[in-house]
């Protein structure tokens, strides 16, 4: 699970749908639409990332949101998820259709042909084999994804088959995943494998098929790419891209007015944002994203000891106020406890409905009498600063002592180590991996998940989740909602919506964007009038 730091969307095709067939069989197509060239061959189209980034953009290493933007243009799997749609639709990318055997143990994939590496490598089914292979050699965050396969059988240049350990429903959205297994070239596997299967190669060259390659690198700062001249789709109608990393948003809307800049991406500030969708020339827009902002509960906060105390606190919040102070339109109320769309509402629905005496009801209940509560947030995240600066305001109007507490967002990882010295709430804002429910809870609602931050544990979730994932059944998730609400250790408040800020002559940008990458766009969908 990938923390974002500042995602309304219908029900995605799930995967429990797919395997209810014998056989699925999808037919050819490419998830990056066609685009006619206007721009001329000296053209660089600049955007702009709020925020930072430092980590090499490999793609069985990199787990953030930032490296996204490099890696979705210069890799592809073997699936993806539809851009320009607001639901998780998975279609094919290299591979152009597969199908489920009846045990659901067994993914036959056909391959597309006549496609290349960056280096001209052609991409068969051994490139398949090597890829899985380092995505767990390497063992890094997204390895888990890959987890259950047992091995990967080539069948010719342009077949694989992909067996599983036990049957898993999630399996292809793993794979279509932002995060999940890209294809990588065997020669570069082979020539700059070294001890660390490529890993410092990586870090500042590419190894993909995507629509563009990596042409120059200045870590954490700016990456150039360049559109591949033998790309087996739609060539680009840009030719050169410069993806840049700042953080001064004012001086960014400087450059965009003086059309040094072509796009922003990353606006997480409600005044920043509303600033530049009203200045001349520019033209901001959101995009639907499951992006789903949380509210953890400390299970040794003091001032919500009980299960009572925590429901009290959630029906006390005016979650709808908060989130029109503090996001405006970036940010979506939600009802829902997972990612708004990601199942049919009823699966997930909270039950929280807003009581205006509850928060006066907490004052007197004598938990928090003398205490001052603590939310915690990261500090690079501008939507968390923003939630936990209102909801300590909500706090102070009944009396209640509060305070809004930055901290360091790898800290937010190691609060465990020390409950009692740990916030009594914090406000995180995460992106799942993939567009399927066990992406979200496994890993948000189980001690071992990774983004449990306070370590709060539901008894048996764990294994409920294991029998979800292998039936694939709308019910067993709508228990496991049940249980997570009735815990009273997390409360999803909003969903944030993708931002992005463009020079007023740039097309596609919806048809460059999906809503399982928060404020990622696919620049070979772009184009200038």
């Amino acid at each position: 699970m990938a923390l974002c730091t500042p995602r309304t969307v219908t029900r995605p095709l799930t995967v429990a749908a797919l395997l209810a067939s014998i056989a699925l069989t999808v037919s050819a197509c490419s998830t990056t639409g066609s685009a006619a060239g206007s721009f001329d061959s000296t053209d660089t189209f600049t955007a702009v990332y709020l925020g930072s980034y430092s980590t090499p953009p490999d793609p069985d290493t990199n787990y953030d949101g930032p490296g996204l933007n490099i890696i979705e243009n210069t890799y592809e799997g073997l699936v993806a998820y539809r851009d320009g749609a607001d639901t998780a639709e998975i279609v094919p990318e290299l591979a152009t259709k597969w199908s489920v055997s009846d045990d659901g143990l067994t993914y036959d994939f056909t391959l597309r042909p006549d496609v290349t590496f960056h280096d001209g490598t052609p991409f068969t089914a051994e490139a398949v084999v090597d890829s899985f292979e380092r995505r767990t050699a390497v063992d890094g965050g997204p390895a888990y994804m890959v987890a259950d396969v047992a091995s990967v059988e080539p069948d010719g240049d342009h077949r694989v088959a992909v067996h599983l350990k036990a049957k898993n429903t999630a399996f292809l959205d793993y794979l279509a995943s932002p995060f999940g297994v890209k294809m990588i070239s065997p020669t570069v596997l082979d020539e700059h494998g070294g001890k660390d299967h490529a890993q410092e190669y990586l870090t500042t060259h590419d190894a993909g098929t995507g629509p563009y390659e990596l042409s120059e690198v200045d870590t954490g700062s700016s990456y150039g790419m360049r559109a591949y001249d033998d790309y087996w789709g739609d060539a680009p109608a840009i030719p050169d891209v410069t993806y840049r990393i700042a953080e001064n948003a004012s001086s960014v809307q400087l450059e965009l007015e003086r059309g040094e800049v072509d796009a922003v991406l990353n606006v997480t500030s409600k005044t920043a944002y509303q600033r530049m969708s009203e200045t001349e020339g520019l033209a901001a827009s959101t995009f639907p994203n499951f992006t789903t902002q949380t509210l953890f509960v400390n299970p040794a906060s003091k001032a919500f000891p009980t299960v009572d105390d925590r429901h009290r606190l959630f029906s006390a919040i005016d979650t709808e106020s908060v989130i029109d102070a503090s996001m405006g339109d970036l940010e979506e109320p939600t009802s829902e406890l997972f990612p708004a769309g990601m199942t049919d509402a009823s699966i997930s629905e909270q039950g929280v409905t807003h009581d205006p005496s509850a928060l006066a009801a907490l004052a007197d209940s004598g938990t928090t009498e003398g205490r001052t509560i603590r939310v915690g947030y990261a500090g690079s995240s501008g939507d968390g600063k923003a939630f936990a600066d209102e909801l300590v305001a909500e706090f102070g109007d009944v009396g209640l002592t509060a305070e809004s507490v930055s901290y360091a967002s790898g800290s937010a990882y190691t609060m465990t180590d020390d409950l009692e010295a740990a916030p009594d709430l914090f406000v995180m804002s995460v992106f799942p991996d993939a567009g399927h429910v066990d992406a979200w809870a496994r890993i948000l609602y189980t001690p071992k998940g990774g983004l449990d931050l306070f370590g709060a544990e539901v008894p048996g979730l764990t294994d409920a989740l294991d029998d979800a994932v292998a039936s694939g059944d709308d019910d067993a998730y709508a228990a496991i909602a049940a249980a997570v609400n009735d815990s009273g250790y997390w409360l999803s408040t909003g969903s944030l919506n993708s931002t992005t800020v463009v020079r007023d002559d740039v097309r596609g940008v919806d048809d460059a964007q999906n809503v399982l990458e928060y404020n990622v766009l696919h620049f070979a969908a772009l184009d200038r009038d």
